[in-house]
């Protein structure tokens, strides 16, 4: 049985970005129905080939996240797009199962009368079209744009065909109405059960939002993948079974979620946080649970939650004790610790092996974690550390190369702008 429905993958994606920014999220979501309706409406996209473009449509602003978001989003149009247009690009291609559609995010915000000088395939140019016109049509809608935008620049910003086709979709099924009364969501949710995403392509956008993390702090990111790889080996080690290894697999991923709500400033402080500062980092597992609640299953959810608990009841947030943890629960909470004194942290550099295991063992001693995973890592230690160090550069090596790539086509993306 699946952990997780495609219709909740794409819950979960909004949920996450909404703790960023709502507005922005809300636009993407506007955005993707819009360009659903015109792909439907044409009539040659079919499949999951469709529901690949909608989710397109629904993340065409994701590097947007890693800017600083305008008050006004017009202020997106009006100023310089091609840094979150290009991130955007490379963060879907590398690091999301749209790898083949991406490079239509890359030029959203090119005028229609431009779409000549793009070597794309001529689906997607159509599916450029769509997109670029639902864009402007929320802006429009929220008053961004003059009321005569549409039929001013008709076949200059905009693609005429586009706007047609909208106009006769509007007319027969009054779609506007539909976003604004929230009934377009049961829309989208049929689209995603008619054509559901399948395992691989459920666990590359969970491991998406995961990176998605990157926009508040890389040190997170590259933490995340590292306790996912130390808490799949301590599973395996302490042969749970695969329905557990999948749980704990989700679970590590997906647990410092609610990080994405906590302010950079917090997140990548270098020096010790104050009480009320601490508190508010604390807060990251309640906006964990918010995201993931009623849209994954209970043992996943439970171990993302459940990761800085105590067995003596000191842990946070809510004071369990070890007869109310599951072994994944117990196995996750010291891959974390694992990770966090292994990794490079805003507040501290890598620990050695020694002060490592030392810190490890002591808090099994004072009945914090569990002895019984200590005592299999501590066993494993050199073996665990070995196959990470491994599998390190296919774990965060696509991150860490979209900063590069990045770079190198910023010109070129230029020249053709």
């Amino acid at each position: 049985m699946s952990v997780i429905k495609s219709k909740d993958v794409y819950q979960i994606i909004l949920k996450t970005l909404s703790g960023v920014n709502p507005k922005l999220a809300q636009h993407g979501e506007a955005v993707g129905y819009f360009l659903y309706k015109l792909l439907q409406e044409d009539g040659s996209f079919v499949g999951p080939e469709l529901s690949n473009y909608v989710m397109l449509g629904f993340l065409h602003d994701i590097g947007l996240y890693k800017e600083k978001i305008p008050a006004d989003l017009f202020e997106i149009e009006t100023e310089d797009a091609g840094p979150h247009a290009l991130y955007g690009y490379l963060f879907a291609r590398h690091l999301s199962p749209l790898g083949a559609q991406a490079e239509i995010i890359k030029y959203h915000h090119l005028d229609f009368n431009r779409y000549g000088t793009l070597n794309l395939p001529g689906q997607e140019k159509k599916v450029l079209e769509f997109l670029g016109f639902a864009d402007k049509m929320d802006y429009l809608l929220h008053g961004l744009l003059p009321a005569d935008y549409l039929s001013v620049n008709r076949d200059v910003t905009i693609s005429g065909r586009a706007y047609d086709c909208f106009r006769r979709i509007e007319e027969r099924d009054h779609i506007i109405e539909k976003l604004h009364q929230g009934s377009y969501r049961q829309e989208m949710n049929e689209l995603w059960i008619r054509f559901p995403l399948s395992e691989e392509e459920k666990n590359r956008f969970l491991e998406m939002l995961a990176f998605v993390i990157d926009f508040r702090s890389e040190t997170t990111v590259i933490h995340t993948m590292t306790a996912v790889n130390f808490a799949e080996q301590l599973g395996t080690l302490m042969e749970v079974s695969k329905e557990e290894l999948e749980n704990i697999r989700y679970g590590t991923l997906l647990h410092d979620l609610g990080k994405i709500m906590i302010p950079p400033e917090i997140l990548e402080s270098s020096r010790t946080l104050s009480g009320e500062e601490m508190k508010i980092m604390r807060s990251h597992v309640l906006g964990t649970e918010a995201i993931l609640k009623d849209s994954i299953g209970e043992p996943v959810l439970q171990i993302a939650v459940r990761h800085h608990e105590k067995l003596d009841g000191s842990g946070y947030p809510r004071g369990l004790r070890d007869q109310e943890m599951t072994l994944p629960q117990k196995i996750v909470a010291v891959a974390d610790i694992l990770s966090a004194l292994y990794g490079k942290r805003s507040y501290k550099e890598p620990f050695d092996k020694g002060k490592i295991k030392s810190i490890i063992q002591d808090e099994a001693e004072s009945g914090k974690i569990s002895k019984l995973v200590v005592q299999c890592l501590l066993e494993h230690y050199d073996q665990v550390i070995k196959k990470y160090e491994k599998e390190k550069d296919n774990i965060i090596g696509l991150y860490l190369k979209i900063k590069s790539e990045y770079q190198d086509i910023c010109g070129e993306f230029e020249r053709i702008v």
